[in-house]
Order: structure tokens, then sequence, then C-alpha cells
């Protein structure tokens, strides 16, 4: 039997079906969003309908065979195809990239490399074994990656600023989705807690991976893997508090809730942080399913019917603006508090009553020799999303893209010449000769931030736009009693919507992005024929002095402010590499 055979005759459940079930649910969130959107794109992109019509079918195959080792590596291939053509450009679309990438890279086809007729292809049972080491010595890199470049984005000046920090809105508006109204948010979230929590954050993410990696690799005294065992109490712990955290920021109210990213964070925790609790815990489970008899089966449809039933009431009883448009945020948040508590528990319960016999074998040659029984090559393909991550999340120290970038919602600001992070800080933001990530070593149209005053020009007024006022009231009223401001800034592609505030409001932004904009309404029959922008530059972190600046078109050409260099297009490559959200010349609000 090969290596990718399927395994339906394992008996009970293990961790890989459950990674299996919980990453097809996040996926499905991909297919519902399609299934929405795609319609309104017209004929012309109905090719985009195939990717998604499979990956529907791949969810499908999953949940009818959850322990399938096929299933879940046709789930992995679709998924890469249909969010390659059709997933938008958010952390959580580049975390289901990496863990099907994952799946993809730690299968046993693809790691053993070629074939051959080991004992781990004539046993199924091992071979899947073996895949899932694989993927929880993969999924655990990503993860202690994740946490450590996302923490140290937050190691800036207006993150642990309580007043404008994304950490205070999403814990205030984490309270009023719970329904707090705004006197009791401050009663539960006092003064003295909206202070500490950045902090808290701050330690926990960049503790995450300092405390898993010592309690994992032996040199420092770890326990290993425990391949065939629990998880150390360290990271059994880390599940529990990481649970919690990511169950709270999915509770705020669209457009704040990111529940999409909290969802794939599940599979993530399940094979990288606790998959042996993860797998006892749904055995026994499904032992309990199998032996409860049918009162207690319908117990448990009755429970899950009314919770469904409540959240899809919930949702049609309001009008909740979400961005980018799944619809779902009732639906999301119920599964995020479910599958996390879940987590929480199994972690927490740990292995207690339960026996690994060595019978269960090492899941083949490749667990027989290299560090925690990976072979060299095993751990280099199995580590590749865990740099890829890192690749990413590096990109906005290096001025190649701020979105998306793994920096989101950090309050962190690196453009204009100056910057907010504790490390990465220019001590001297007038010198026009201090460093600029995204200037360096290139021409002078990347020299400067630009300060766009006024425009007419569509695709650069909504440039910014400013979420904040479509939150609920009660959530509004909950941030204003907190003191924290009404601003909750994203930077989207298009934004077919009417405005969100009543005038322009000026903002600062790299010249890629008005070149972008710019240059697109410059092609002939695809853009408008006459517009203006009035803009400063900015440089040192400071907008320039005396008058605004300006660039006019008239016919389709420009006729005032050529030199400045912002009608210059970009190359493919360029535009699509390099992608940059607004940022303020002050402090830094929170940015989507």
């Amino acid at each position: 039997m090969g290596t990718g055979a399927r395994s339906e005759g394992l008996p009970g459940w293990d961790a890989l079906a459950v990674f299996s079930v919980t990453l097809a649910h996040c996926l499905a969130l991909q297919v519902l969003k399609d299934a929405r959107s795609l319609p309104s794109l017209g004929p012309s992109t109905a090719w985009r309908w195939t990717p998604t019509a499979l990956l529907a079918l791949s969810v499908a195959r999953v949940h009818a065979a959850p322990r399938s080792t096929d299933a879940l590596v046709a789930l992995a291939m679709n998924g890469i195809i249909t969010l390659a053509c059709n997933g938008s450009q958010s952390n959580h679309v580049l975390l289901e990239l990496a863990m099907c990438a994952a799946v993809l890279l730690c299968a046993p086809s693809v790691t053993s490399g070629r074939r051959r007729a080991s004992s781990t292809e004539m046993d199924p049972s091992r071979a899947r074994r073996a895949f899932s080491r694989r993927l929880t010595f993969s999924t655990r890199a990503a993860l202690c990656v994740l946490y450590a470049t996302t923490g140290f984005a937050k190691l800036n000046d207006d993150w642990h600023d309580p007043n404008v920090s994304c950490c205070v809105q999403m814990l205030v508006g984490a309270l009023s989705g719970m329904g707090l109204d705004a006197r009791h948010v401050s009663v539960v979230a006092p003064e003295r807690l909206r202070a500490f929590i950045p902090y808290a954050a701050t330690a926990f993410e960049l503790g995450f991976p300092l405390l898993c990696v010592t309690s994992t690799c032996r040199i420092f005294g770890g326990r290993g893997f425990a391949w065939d065992g629990g998880a150390p109490t360290t990271v059994r712990l880390l599940t529990a508090v990481g649970a919690s955290f990511h169950a709270l920021i999915a509770m705020p109210p669209p457009p704040m809730s990111v529940y999409p990213f909290s969802m794939i964070m599940a599979p993530m925790y399940v094979a990288g942080a606790v998959p042996h609790e993860t797998g006892v815990a749904a055995s026994a489970f499904a032992a309990r399913w199998k032996s409860g008899g049918a009162s207690f089966r319908a117990g448990v449809w009755a429970v899950a019917i009314l919770a469904v039933a409540v959240a899809i009431k919930q949702h049609e009883a309001h009008s909740y603006f979400e961005y980018p448009p799944y619809f779902a945020w009732e639906l999301g948040a119920l599964w995020v508090v479910c599958a996390f508590g879940a987590l929480a528990y199994a972690a927490l319960r740990g292995t207690r009553g339960t026996s690994t016999s060595s019978s269960e074998g090492n899941g083949g040659e490749e667990f027989e020799k290299g560090d925690e029984g990976l072979s060299r090559r095993a751990r280099a393909k199995a580590l590749a999303p865990a740099a890829f991550i890192f690749l990413v999340s590096a990109s906005t120290y290096v001025g190649v893209r701020t979105y998306p970038s793994f920096a989101m919602f950090s309050n962190l600001r690196v453009e204009g010449g100056a910057s907010n992070h504790w490390v990465f800080r220019n001590h001297h933001p007038m010198n026009l000769d201090a460093f600029d990530p995204i200037a360096a070593g290139r021409d002078e149209t990347y020299r400067h931030g630009v300060l766009v005053t006024e425009t007419n020009l569509p695709s650069l007024r909504t440039a910014q736009v400013n979420l904040a006022p479509l939150l609920p009231s009660a959530t509004i009223d909950a941030l204003n009693a907190a003191g924290c401001r009404r601003e909750f800034h994203v930077t989207p592609p298009k934004w077919p919507y009417p405005p969100t505030e009543p005038v322009f409001v000026p903002y600062a932004i790299p010249p890629v992005e008005v070149r972008r904009r710019v240059a697109s309404a410059l092609k002939d029959g695809t853009g408008m024929a006459d517009f203006f922008v009035e803009y400063r530059w900015v440089r040192g972190g400071t907008e320039e002095d005396g008058p605004v600046r300006r660039l006019v078109v008239k016919g389709g050409k420009v006729v005032v402010g050529a030199e400045s260099g912002l009608a210059v297009g970009l190359g493919a490559f360029e535009g699509w590499l390099r992608r940059f959200r607004t940022f303020d010349v002050g402090s830094s609000p929170c940015r989507h």
C-alpha cells in the first residue's frame, strides 16, 4: 500500500484527523466568501468558480472521511490553488497557504522522495504517524516563528499607549461584543488593566517561542517532541493561554473582529502544540459518542443546533459590516470559542488515563536518524512554512511591503523616514541621510512619504478607510468611554462602499502606492481623464513646510507635477511584490 493510502480503518480519531477537520472549516470560509462575491464579478471571471468548487468538494470529502490522508492532501492542494486565485491580501490567507504547504511538504509521498518498499509504506498506520510527526515539527516551528515576529513588531511606542493601542481596542471591543455596555466595560477593564494588557500580550507572544523551544529541545533539558506521549506541561499551559487569547480577539464585533485569523490558529495548535492530547480527547469523545446511545447523541446534536440557531438569529438581527466580506461573524465567533475551548480542555486534561504502547513503532526509517528522529531532508522541507512566515514578516523592515506582513494590528510604523519601533528606530529623524528601509538603494521617488491632503482620484481617496465609524454604536460608546481613538484603518485594493467619514481626512502613504493608483488611472480607456492630487512630502517623520504641491492630469496627460515622479508606473513584478499601507505622521493608530 502506498504512503498516501487511506486510513479510515485506523481505530479512533487522531490529531491528524482533528487537524484535517479544523483546516477544512477554515478553508470553507473561503468557499463561503467566494459564493457571495464571485457572482458580482461577471461572466468574464467564471473560471474562478472552478477552484472554489473543487475546494468545496475537498471540504466535504474531509468531513466524510476525516482520517483519510488522501483527503487531507487533496484539501491542501485545492486550498493553495483557490487561495492563490481568489484569496484576499490578508494575514489569515497567508497562514492558510502556509498550512496547506506544510501538509504537502510533510505528506509521505512528498517527503520520502523516491518510492521505496519500506515498512512505513507497507503499513498505513505507521505512515500516518510519520506524517503526523513531520507535521508537528513543521507547525510547531511555524507557531514559534509567527509569535516571535508578531511579538517583535509590537515592540513599539504606540502598541503600549492605551489611547491608540490595537490591543486595548481589541479588549474593549471584545467586552462589548460579549454584550457589556460602556459603563460595565470600564468596570471590567479599568484604566490600570488597559495600561497593563499590551505589555502582557507582548510578553506572551515573545515568551511563547522561548518557552516552547526550551521545553522541547533536549539541549535545554526539554523532553523533545514527545512523539508518542504527552506534550511538556509548559507547552500545554501555553496552549491554554493561547486558546483564551485567540478566542478573545474573535469576539469584537465586525469590522474589528479577526475571527478568520483565530480560526486558522486552531489547526496550528492542534498539530503543533498538543497533538497527542488532542488525539486522546477526540478519541475519548468518539468512544463516548459510540457508547453513549441515542440519548447522548441527540443531546449533543440538540446543543449544537441550538447554538447555531442562536448565532443565525443574532446575524439576522444585526447588520454588521464585515471586511473582508465573509458575512459570518456570529458563526465564526461561535466556532472559535467552541474550538479553542475544546483545545484548552484537551491541553489541560493532558493524557490522564492513557498510555502509549511502544509497539506503535517509530513511524518508519525517516525517524530512525537525525535530531528528534527526522532526517535532514525531512526537516528542511518541514521548516519551509516557518521560513515563509519569517520572510513575509521581515519584509516590513527591509522596505518590501507592510501588508500583509504579520505586522498588522501592531501599531508599527516604519514609513516616512521615522519609526516608532524600539529597535528599528531612527534616532536622528531630521537627518535626510538616515536609513529608510523603503527608500534604501532606490531612486528619488522612494525617498519621501506622501501626505495626501486632497484629491478627486477615487482610488486615492479610498486608499485609507477608517472602519471605526462602521462599528456598532455600543462598541463606539465603549471605545469613547475607555479613551480610545476611534481609528481603525485599512488600505483596501478597492473600496466599493460609500465613504465612512463625511469629509476627506489627509493621510500619509509611501510613494509606491501613489504611483500605483495614478499610473492605473492614466492607462488608456481604464481611468479618469482629469484629476488632481494635492500633497506634501514627508521626510524624517515630518511633513514639509510651505504650500501644498500639486499633481494635475488633464485629458489623460500630466500637466503639472510630472517632475515629482508620482505618475511613473510600476513594473508587473514590483507591483505584485511591493504593497504598503497608509501611515500617520504623528502617533500610529490601529491598522489592519
